[in-house]
């Protein structure tokens, strides 16, 4: 296994990927990304590419939560619930294809406990008070779905029986994050092919170790 790192011991890198604290697996490594995008790193600290890739990884709940909570005071709580889950499966797995260069910073704050507690407590306090019971019941139900992440789970379990050769969600968006700002840094990847096959062949060899 690899070691945390010191700056905030948010991650490790193992020969086999990055983990973070939280479980988001990103199969590559230093090594790899310095290949494909030599100089990006003396750039880009590694720590600034996975936090970001993270954030966008985590944003679909997030994002997802505050949708939601908007909706029930406008709409039919049920269509409200419905909207928000084809939010969450569109944005979840077409996020790799709207990645911005340092939108990670915005990500990270709407992604923040503090943000989505005072969103749902108001929220959820005002709809309770207007005796709206029905949107209260699913305003809390889709918070404890959301907020750890189950229905990424969920989502994550149907793509890998759909596909067993493609590259996973969170690597896509690492990929794109590494693209982007390697084109600003002006260090663009040659070999983007290579990084995706580089991809694969670790998270492939991370589910035969599980096997």
């Amino acid at each position: 296994m690899g070691k945390f790192k010191k700056s905030d011991q948010f991650f490790v890198e193992t020969k086999l990927g990055i983990v973070t604290q939280t479980g988001d697996w990103f199969h590559t490594t230093t090594e790899h990304i310095e290949s494909f995008a030599p100089g990006l790193l003396d750039q880009v600290p590694l720590e600034t590419l996975i936090k970001e890739a993270q954030a966008w990884v985590r944003s679909a709940g997030s994002l997802s939560l505050i949708l939601l909570y908007g909706l029930l005071f406008w709409i039919n709580p049920w269509i409200a619930a419905g909207i928000v889950l084809v939010f969450h499966w569109f944005w979840y797995h077409k996020k790799s294809a709207l990645v911005i260069r340092s939108a990670g910073k915005l990500l990270r704050f709407v992604n923040s406990n503090g943000l989505l507690f005072i969103v749902a407590f108001f929220s959820l306090s005002v709809l309770g008070f207007q005796q709206e019971y029905v949107a209260t019941g699913i305003g809390i139900f889709f918070f404890f779905v959301m907020k750890p992440g189950l229905l990424r789970k969920v989502w994550d379990k149907l793509a890998q029986s759909l596909s067993s050769d493609g590259l996973t969600l969170n690597d896509r968006v690492l990929k794109m994050v590494i693209i982007k700002h390697a084109m600003y840094e002006d260090t663009a990847p040659s070999k983007v092919r290579e990084m995706e096959e580089r991809f694969k062949d670790l998270a492939m060899s991370r589910k035969k170790g599980k096997g």
